[in-house]
């Protein structure tokens, strides 16, 4: 991703950087720049974000902080590694430093801002389903059950050939397949705690027993076992 961003920066010749010469001079120009700025602002950046969860500090914040400090040695790196490579170049005056380092702030802050907001998006956890609409579970299921139980599923029991649909507004036997059922819940955060039993995590109330009798009590009164197969896998889910 980095070596596209150079090689369109090159050909194109943004920010007056155009009149450098060949395209292969302002290739070299934006590969020894994009270098060094990842040196500089992404341990800064690093650091920043670790400041900022340990102090209760907002992220963006920290982050302001960071790029305004490492653009100093940023300016004097492009002062002397600029478009021209010159070592011996004397030391940049108060309107000279200030002029490159407000001009090199604004790109930072533009293309750390930008990258921000796509791993923000790429990062996002999706919104959990409501479970107060057909959206929280399939259409098999919510064409069978009753519109006056509502769709907050809170538990799943299989009887034979049946289906027993539990909601906080009652229950209803449905003729479909446990299987069927239960892959119509998937939007819902919950788990087949049993051959027989899916519950909803939101429906428990608390854990009784222990070892193979280890039971859920459901919010509506329910007792559920807890199959000792799946002890392990709810474990790992923090259900116990």
């Amino acid at each position: 991703m980095i070596g596209l961003v150079i090689l369109v920066l090159g050909i194109t010749g943004p920010f007056g950087t155009y009149g450098l010469g060949p395209w292969s001079d302002r290739l070299a120009y934006w590969l020894r720049t994009l270098a060094a700025g990842y040196v500089l602002y992404r341990p800064a950046l690093w650091l920043a974000e670790r400041l900022a969860r340990r102090h209760g500090i907002g992220l963006p914040a920290a982050w302001a902080i960071a790029i305004g400090a490492v653009t100093l040695p940023m300016t004097l790196w492009l002062w002397y590694f600029g478009p021209e490579i010159d070592p011996s170049r004397r030391l940049p005056r108060g309107g000279e430093f200030l002029e490159t380092y407000l001009q090199i702030l604004v790109i930072a802050v533009l293309a750390i801002g930008g990258l921000g907001l796509v791993r923000a998006r790429l990062t996002e956890a999706p919104a959990p389903a409501r479970q107060g609409d057909d959206a929280g579970i399939g259409e098999m299921l919510a064409a069978r059950l009753p519109r006056h139980l509502g769709r907050d599923v809170q538990a799943l029991r299989m009887e034979d050939h049946y289906v027993r649909v539990y909601t906080p507004q009652g229950e209803a036997l449905l003729l479909m397949r446990m299987s069927d059922a239960v892959r119509d819940v998937r939007c819902i955060d919950g788990a087949q705690v049993h051959r027989s039993w899916w519950i909803a995590r939101a429906a428990i109330d608390r854990i009784e027993g222990g070892g193979r009798q280890l039971r859920l009590r459901l919010v509506n009164g329910l007792e559920v076992p807890v199959a000792r197969r799946r002890l392990a896998e709810l474990k790992a889910q923090r259900w116990l």
